[in-house]
């Protein structure tokens, strides 16, 4: 399978993969080849591929992913707002972020979610840099 991540920095990923795994809204879910097409829009999380290599793993942030079948073969596309390999996270300025998000959301006297959302979305993208740092670190 034709694995595509693109942020609007440009391509992060572009590889051959065996299986994928990406933060859906409704849940992780898996593609590995042959999977029927579909769409599905992601959260902030850790979006993981499997190569001849071993696994990889990525923080994304909010976006979409499509799997369609090509007469080249299967292809997975992901446009994300934000993304970055896990062995390129700062762990230690993620976890004060992640803290500091943490900090920020308890003592936050916000009441609507237009309040809210930014707080949330700077918890997410951190929570999700951590995460693929630890499972970078693991393998």
């Amino acid at each position: 399978m034709r694995l595509t991540v693109t942020t609007p920095r440009g391509y992060l990923v572009q590889i051959d993969a065996d299986e994928v795994t990406a933060p859906g809204v409704l849940g992780e879910f898996g593609v590995l080849p042959g999977h029927i097409p579909f769409m599905s829009v992601l959260k902030p999380g850790v979006l993981s591929y499997r190569t001849k290599d071993g696994a990889k793993y990525l923080a994304v942030g909010d976006g979409i992913l499509q799997v369609a079948r090509t007469p080249d073969g299967d292809k997975i596309d992901v446009l994300v707002n934000r993304g970055e390999h896990g062995k390129d996270v700062d762990r230690e300025a993620a976890q004060k972020a992640l803290a500091a998000a943490d900090a920020e959301l308890a003592r936050s006297k916000a009441e609507t979610m237009s309040e809210i959302q930014p707080m949330q979305d700077r918890r997410a993208w951190a929570a999700a840099q951590v995460e693929a740092a630890h499972r970078t670190s693991a393998h």
